[in-house]
């Protein structure tokens, strides 16, 4: 497993932080000693816990922007690959469609306040 880490040098000395592992802490007096340190301590944890994977349903609706609800949509095309390249097409092809609309109307403003002057 790879973990991102935090490092930081405070009072002289440098601290690695695995945000991800509880906050799992170790410092040394370089960069790499510390990052070593914390290496050695993430093994050491890792080896007496059990990591499991639980999914918890929520009584919540979740709002259509929401990543939750991307997730979930993106989950209906599992094993439909081609059909999550054309809808992400017909996203694309939509967002084009209004910028080019938004585009022609800042340009119709543009004529018509020259046309003004």
């Amino acid at each position: 497993m790879q973990y991102s880490v935090i490092l930081e040098q405070v009072n002289g000395h440098f601290r690695a932080t695995i945000p991800a592992l509880m906050d799992l802490m170790a410092e040394g007096k370089t960069r790499n000693e510390a990052l070593r340190n914390v290496w050695r301590s993430a093994e050491a944890r890792l080896a007496t816990v059990e990591i499991a994977t639980i999914e918890v349903a929520t009584s919540q609706s979740i709002r259509p922007d929401s990543p939750q609800a991307w997730l979930q949509s993106a989950g209906k095309f599992k094993g439909d690959e081609e059909a999550m390249q054309e809808h992400i097409a017909e996203i694309y092809a939509e967002r084009k469609r209004q910028r080019e609309e938004v585009e022609r109307e800042i340009d119709l403003l543009e004529e018509t306040s020259i046309e003004s002057k």
